[in-house]
């Protein structure tokens, strides 16, 4: 019987471990939109948790991990619900990550668009800080100017379908744009 009880134990440890860094994409999203004020539905939620992969650490601070491999490298993760186009949809923004995640930037950010059928759709996920809003549209939609390290930053503009890398400016014209920013913008 001894022999046996040690590796059932052993076994029973390892999976109660691997349920906390693996959990569920509803458990997830439960964790990412537990301070956010939306009208998305629970499958809206499960969607965005699953299409972004994160696992979780277990750790309450930090409660996400890019993949199991990284649980070494926790995160947070923040989500700015917006309608940026006015349409009554959210969009919904998440900036997350750190070094591991992100590189020199230290922080990705995704954008959740719901297409035509309904889904949705990640515009971004990529390294970056929170976005600035600028005055400037197309197609209905704000562009964006992504920060991070360096004298330059990538706007970005809606072609009706995705978001997609439009200019850059440079550091020295940043405080000349007419812009929002997403925490401002977003739905409290």
């Amino acid at each position: 019987m001894k022999k046996y009880l040690l590796p059932t134990v052993a076994l029973l440890c390892a999976t109660l471990s691997y349920g906390q860094q693996n959990c569920s994409p509803a458990e997830v999203a439960s964790l990412l939109f537990k301070n956010a004020k939306t009208n998305l539905t629970t499958a809206e939620k499960n969607q965005i948790a699953t299409k972004l992969g994160f696992v979780c650490t277990g750790n309450k601070d930090l409660p996400f991990a890019q993949d199991k491999d990284s649980k070494d490298y926790p995160f947070n993760a923040v989500i700015y619900p917006t309608d940026l186009n006015k349409d009554g949809k959210l969009e919904i923004f998440v900036w997350f990550g750190n070094s591991y995640t992100s590189g020199n930037t230290g922080s990705s950010i995704s954008l959740f668009i719901k297409n035509a059928m309904g889904v949705y759709v990640d515009n971004m996920g990529f390294p970056g800080l929170t976005p600035d809003v600028l005055a400037t549209t197309n197609k209905g939609y704000p562009d964006l100017l992504i920060g991070g390290p360096g004298m330059e930053f990538p706007v970005w503009r809606w072609n009706g379908k995705a978001y997609v890398d439009f200019k850059t400016v440079r550091n020295e014209d940043y405080d000349k744009l007419k812009k929002t920013s997403l925490e401002e913008l977003a739905i409290k």
